[in-house]
């Protein structure tokens, strides 16, 4: 009896023994029990002694979508009751998340969305009650307010905010509107294509659109004849530029509306529509013929089958292209397939074999007197015939013998004068025609003022023969004599003009006598 006795007395204080060690911290972390928490330690997070474990099933209560913090939680341990302060009073978690679906940035939870271990977010103070961990009292969820899918080193990754001016402004909450206030909508334009322009049947088209707002842009929506296209929430806003928007591609004969409608953090919405057409060849697209003028051979598509080539004599069906402006000064080809030239950013040898005009098919061209160019790529280097022996690449830093062409069959007066960068209306006008060097002048007409100006005389390798400053100019029509600038162009020829007016730039072919 007095030998089962002991045993129990035994197994009694070895149970509260063991209670009193589980009840403390690690011995390797003893150090950590007692440091206060900062909730961003980028360790296992200790809480009075007690080891908190980020990445538990019931701590991803909320998630990032669109910059802002939104709810999917089943608010266990109460923490839908507790409270926010909202326009000066306590607003619970659960209708806060509730109102949030109504947010103009929400989505639901999608796969890949970071979570996070509070549904808060970053919006503490908060979690005023305590739930009991290991016999402790513990602040729910605040010990480690970060990413769960990171473990302990999630907790530097805060979450991100409520809106909370959204919210105020709610009349759940006590606010006075539906979000908008006397915030206006964000500063909406169309980059391209221009108001009113002209494509020839069938149409595929690029969308980009500009829009900023002081309060942060939430998302840009692009519709087409009043039928939605998709939403883009990240600038640059640009639909169909990697050829995935069908209802852009291959427009038959009509008349187009495009329509873009912004709306900034804050639930302000502007609109902004414009207007296109497409018909059928009217000749405003150039045919043309590419002649590497070193080698005496064409360029052809190889009918989109293969990489282009340099290699042949005469100009068949495939070494025949369509010029096609591209906006802000540059072309693009398209092949007898019916697709696009593509430079590969310098990657891999030249295709015609793109669907739509991205940034890899639009080219420069820098003219080099006659009907002889070089063709410059986005990426900024220029195309090279390669001499013929292999197919052609866009990689050359510099314009050599194999970066020279013969383009045949351009329109004149389309590439006489490009317009680079807003499409305001300005226009200039030089005289006399040809160029002397008594009175020269030119004539720059402007819709509005602008700040700076400069006007520039530049050979047809590039080089900068004479500049100047011209100041901020009024609206109106301006004549600026170019005497003094004539006397730099020593000898006759072909010269271009580059004027600048703030962000425009306006170049012209301009012939000295």
């Amino acid at each position: 009896m007095k030998r089962k006795l002991f045993i129990l007395k035994f197994l009694a204080l070895l149970f509260v023994v063991n209670i009193s060690i589980a009840q403390q911290p690690s011995p390797t972390n003893s150090s950590k029990a007692n440091v206060e928490d900062t909730g961003c330690t980028g360790q296992d997070t200790f809480d009075q002694g007690v080891r908190i474990v980020p990445n538990a099933n019931s701590w991803k209560d909320s998630y990032q979508a669109n910059g802002f913090c939104f709810c999917n939680s089943s608010f266990d341990h109460g923490v839908g009751n507790f409270k926010i302060d909202i326009n000066g009073q306590g607003r619970n978690i659960k209708d806060i998340c509730d109102e949030l679906k109504k947010h103009p940035s929400y989505r639901d939870l999608a796969n890949g969305d970071p979570r996070y271990n509070t549904i808060q977010c970053g919006n503490e103070p908060g979690h005023d009650d305590a739930i009991t961990i290991q016999g402790k009292r513990i602040k729910d969820e605040k010990v480690c307010p970060g990413r769960v899918d990171q473990g302990s080193k999630g907790c530097q990754c805060k979450g991100p905010k409520f809106d909370m001016d959204w919210l105020s402004s709610r009349p759940r909450f006590g606010g006075d509107g539906d979000g908008n206030g006397d915030n206006t909508g964000p500063n909406t334009s169309f980059t391209t294509p221009s108001n009113n322009a002209s494509f020839s049947a069938p149409a595929t088209i690029e969308a980009i659109v500009t829009a900023t707002d002081s309060d942060g842009v939430s998302n840009v929506r692009l519709y087409l004849n009043d039928s939605f296209i998709r939403q883009e929430n990240v600038s640059p806003y640009t639909w169909n530029n990697n050829n995935q928007d069908n209802a852009l591609k291959n427009l038959g004969e009509g008349n187009y509306t495009l329509r873009a409608e912004a709306t900034d953090s804050k639930g302000a919405k502007t609109t902004k529509t414009i207007s296109f057409t497409v018909g059928n060849d009217n000749g405003t697209d150039d045919f043309v013929t590419i002649l590497g003028q070193s080698i005496n051979k064409y360029v052809s598509s190889e009918g989109g089958t293969r990489t282009m080539q340099a290699n042949r004599n005469n100009a068949g069906t495939d070494e025949q292209f369509i010029m096609e402006s591209a906006g802000n000064g540059t072309v693009s080809f398209k092949g007898s397939n019916g697709k696009y030239v593509s430079s590969e950013n310098g990657g891999k040898p030249m295709n015609c074999n793109r669907n739509a005009v991205g940034s890899w098919e639009k080219f420069t061209l820098e003219s080099l007197g006659g009907d002889l160019y070089a063709i410059k790529g986005n990426n900024g280097k220029y195309v090279s015939h390669e001499n013929g022996n292999k197919a052609i690449n866009c990689n050359r830093n510099a314009i050599g013998d194999w970066e020279k062409f013969v383009i045949s069959g351009l329109n004149s007066n389309r590439i006489n004068e490009i317009v680079k960068g807003s499409k305001a209306s300005y226009s200039i006008s030089v005289y006399p025609v040809p160029l002397t060097l008594d009175n020269a002048s030119i004539t720059i007409s402007l819709p509005q003022k602008v700040s700076y100006s400069s006007i520039e005389i530049i050979d047809l390798k590039g080089n900068s023969i004479a500049k100047k400053n011209t100041g901020a100019m009024e609206s109106g029509t301006k004549s600026i004599s170019l005497d003094d600038m004539g006397r730099s162009m020593q000898s006759s020829g072909l010269y271009i003009i580059k004027v600048q007016l703030d962000n425009t730039i306006i170049t012209k072919k301009i012939a000295k006598q």
